[in-house]
């Protein structure tokens, strides 16, 4: 059996990167653009792709935690697929609503599960505490084959519009082949009860430990924060007057930026608190939306790479963070909780950023992001503290009443 976890590690790293390797990102806006779209119909889509997390979210986590890690991610990867397809023979706004549901869901199969069995298949060898190294290095992987992608979609786009999407269809089929070669690890806690026992007892769960707790807040945060990123670059490179042709080459630059954070500042964060590290990411994300604010020219573009950091090193320790406070049964339903709040937030939000992107500019809209992200990210170390100390002030009236008893 050992050598059967071991070898879900290597499965882990060829099925993460497959997955991941879709090179639609350097000219997904300016396909919606060339489709039709205009940038609030863009946001809204992504708002309708995070409400069909927000459903599908925690019952597909729970069908990891009580059926099979392996099925979900077998079928996650060919619903995504499907959603893909239609971006690619379909134009309506309709059809691309109805991709983003399929997208959404295909991603909510794979979003608990993998971390789970990734975690479980340590935990079984014993090695728990190389899940963020391991986590890292599958992104590192992501993002370099990614830096390859970027710039070679904006070629092939420049030749075809569709070129890059038939590319990433292709690599998500190949990422369902891989999840094919997991072995399930032993459950001696999978959870036999019934669904909405045990989606009430994994909320439970999540809400009655603090850390777990201060995770969905800052993953709200996050969830806004990290995502809308992604959608404010081209708004930016427009700001600038950034050449489309150079698109590929600046994503390139972001991966690459993104590849070397996995690799080497995941080292100098592995003896710091978790919650310390995830603070650290907030204030970095405020900086990428408040730097390029006072420079304002292509030079600023590297201080957008700041975003890439959090990009690269925010998931492995997020996981990590929340891997080490639930059990086995209620693991990857609980990791969906924790993503579904991410996107619920950003279901709520990315509506009113395409609004304000369509109304304002980008200038307005950086702003009001960075100053959130850096408020947000101190309020929430604040709360941190307060509910440690909380606990001490339990702690030492409980030590008190035994003493006196």
């Amino acid at each position: 059996m050992r050598e059967k976890m071991n070898r879900n590690i290597s499965v882990y790293y060829r099925f993460k990167f497959s997955q991941n390797m879709l090179i639609i990102g350097p000219v997904l806006v300016p396909y919606m653009l060339f489709k039709g779209l205009s940038y609030s119909e863009m946001m809204l889509l992504q708002s309708i792709s995070a409400v069909a997390v927000v459903l599908f979210e925690v019952p597909t986590g729970s069908i990891a935690d009580r059926v099979s890690r392996k099925f979900s991610l077998v079928i996650s990867s060919v619903i995504m697929a499907l959603g893909l397809s239609l971006y690619i023979l379909c134009g309506s706004f309709l059809a691309f609503a109805l991709a983003e549901l399929l997208f959404g869901l295909g991603m909510t199969f794979s979003s608990g599960a993998d971390s789970a069995i990734l975690y479980e298949s340590l935990s079984r060898m014993e090695r728990e505490r190389e899940y963020s190294k391991i986590e890292a290095k599958a992104m590192s992987n992501i993002f370099v084959g990614q830096a390859v992608g970027s710039i070679a979609s904006g070629l092939l786009y420049s030749v075809s519009p569709y070129i890059p999407f038939w590319i990433s269809l292709g690599m998500l089929f190949l990422s369902s082949g891989f999840s094919l070669f997991f072995t399930e690890p032993d459950h001696g806690e999978r959870s036999r009860e019934l669904y909405l026992v045990h989606v009430a007892r994994s909320f439970g769960d999540a809400v009655k430990k603090p850390r777990v707790r201060w995770a969905l807040y800052f993953s709200a945060l996050m969830g806004v924060m990290l995502r809308a990123s992604f959608w404010l670059y081209e708004p930016y490179f427009k700001l600038v007057r950034l050449d489309i042709a150079l698109y590929g080459v600046v994503f390139a630059g972001f991966n690459v930026v993104c590849a070397l954070s996995s690799r080497y500042l995941m080292k100098l964060f592995e003896n710091v608190r978790p919650r310390k590290s995830l603070t650290v990411l907030g204030l970095l994300m405020g900086g990428a939306y408040l730097i390029p604010l006072i420079l304002l020219n292509v030079g600023s573009l590297a201080f957008l790479a700041l975003g890439q950091i959090v990009r690269a090193l925010y998931q492995p320790i997020m996981r990590f963070y929340i891997n080490r406070q639930i059990e086995d049964a209620f693991r990857a339903t609980i990791i969906s909780i924790v993503s579904l709040t991410a996107s619920l937030s950003f279901a709520v939000f990315s509506p009113l950023i395409g609004l304000g992107l369509d109304r304002a500019g980008a200038i307005p809209v950086y702003l009001v992001m960075g100053l959130i992200s850096v408020g947000g990210s101190l309020f929430l170390w604040r709360v941190r503290n307060l509910q440690k100390r909380k606990k001490a002030a339990a702690d030492r009236e409980s030590a008190l009443e035994e003493t006196v008893s």
